[in-house]
């Protein structure tokens, strides 16, 4: 099936993929601000010397007012302050308790923005479906007119042959048959024309679906669906699945989230933090060996001016909101017209498809008439070649006709946000 080889192969598709699953992981960072941050830390330092005070003296003097016999009964009080090679380590953790909404905002905003993603994705594949029926059915359109202009020249052809034989028995004149040879003549030259069109149609249908494709793999022909709903069916649709459409509220969505975020600078950030050395060489000599230090507390912090900085902001997320708002209102709009044109569109090509059906019968009897009149020497050369000109004419109109309702209909469930239904409008 095309669309199958065009979702596996189409470079565009696997770029919005790609997007989108950006989007997603950008999400799931967001999400990791709601979880403390644990870290270890370690360091070592080395002196020239070791810092610290010899206090032994005044420890002497003391004893004396004590009237002490061994003032070193009182201990040594050479202090070390801070040894000469310092190395200690452990871990911290910081975990934010209340942002005032600052990171549910974040959040928020990370997952709508994952949603917009996707809808970009929709987008893709949606523009890509109305692509692929457009070049696809060019493709059958340029197919049938090779075949129409094939059965034109054969008739040209056999008419030639006629108005050599009634030349030769002398029943038409000499310019009767050159006629004849001018029209063979210009039915060949539409004919390979008509060659060159369906070669290139091809190519473009290659370009969309990036792999190769033969005539023989068009399984899907020309059709007139008698699924067609009424207009306000794919108006409504428009309004609940067009991706666009989806974006703007998104958008919408995305700027209440700003405001939030915007308005959070109003309230305090609470975190609660800790820390403890799990390893140390007893640095400054007060605590013993095996101990392991450690902290635990709140901080709080709060802003108290910045010069109308968070008003001024919070105004203008506020303004980007409304004017997305004031967008989505005229594109909704601007949509339902798009599909109400589409749609009478679309009914148009039908009552064309039908009308041609009746004139490809009378044409084709205005044919048949002409040649056994022209064989019995009652019309001539150029009634024949008007016949079949005008024969080939109404075919190319019901051909282009057929292939303007399939695109009309391709467009119509685009901007519905239908285009993954188009294959069963084709049954």
């Amino acid at each position: 099936m095309a669309k199958d080889i065009m979702y596996k192969d189409n470079s565009l598709i696997k770029v919005a993929e790609k997007k989108e699953e950006v989007h997603k992981y950008e999400l799931k960072t967001s999400q990791g601000l709601r979880y403390p941050k644990i870290g270890a830390f370690g360091m070592g330092i080395y002196l020239n010397k070791e810092l610290g005070a010899d206090l032994n003296g005044i420890r002497n003097g003391i004893g004396g007012l004590l009237h002490l016999p061994d003032p070193s009964l009182l201990g040594n009080w050479d202090v070390t302050l801070l040894k000469r090679g310092i190395a200690f380590g452990g871990v911290d953790f910081l975990w934010p308790l209340f942002s005032g909404g600052k990171i549910n905002a974040a959040v928020e905003a990370s997952r709508i923005k994952s949603e917009i993603g996707e809808m970009e994705t929709i987008s893709t594949k949606n523009k890509l479906i109305s692509e692929l029926a457009q070049r696809y059915f060019q493709v059958k359109l340029a197919d049938e007119a090779v075949i129409v202009r094939k059965k034109v020249l054969e008739g040209m052809n056999r008419h030639l042959y006629n108005a050599t034989k009634l030349e030769e028995q002398g029943i038409i004149a000499p310019v009767e048959k050159l006629q004849a040879d001018v029209a063979v003549s210009e039915a060949n030259r539409q004919y390979l024309a008509a060659k060159k069109d369906a070669a290139l149609a091809r190519v473009a249908l290659s370009n969309t679906l990036e792999t190769e494709i033969q005539s023989a793999d068009l399984s899907t022909d020309f059709f007139v669906s008698p699924f067609i709903k009424p207009l306000e069916y794919y108006q409504s649709a428009a309004i609940l699945n067009y991706p666009e459409l989806q974006k703007l509220q998104l958008q919408i969505d995305l700027a209440e989230q700003g405001i939030k975020a915007k308005k959070s600078s109003y309230y305090p950030t609470v975190a609660t933090f800790g820390q403890a050395i799990l390893v140390h060489n007893n640095p400054v000599g007060l605590v013993e060996k095996d101990q392991k230090p450690w902290l635990l507390g709140v901080g709080i912090s709060y802003t108290l001016f910045e010069g109308l900085q968070h008003k001024n902001e919070i105004k203008s997320a506020k303004a980007t909101k409304e004017s997305v708002e004031l967008y989505q209102q005229r594109a909704n709009i601007d949509i339902k017209t798009i599909i109400e044109k589409i749609y009478y569109d679309l009914e148009k090509q039908d009552e064309q498809i039908k009308n041609l059906e009746v004139q490809i019968k009378l044409a084709e009897e205005l044919v048949r008439v002409r040649n056994f009149a022209f064989s019995e020497g009652v019309a001539s050369s150029i009634d024949v070649v008007d016949a079949e000109s005008n024969l080939s004419g109404v075919r190319l109109q019901k051909l282009q006709a057929e292939y303007n309702y399939v695109t009309d209909l391709a467009s119509l469930l685009e901007y519905s946000g239908l285009s993954e239904e188009f294959l069963t409008y084709t049954k």
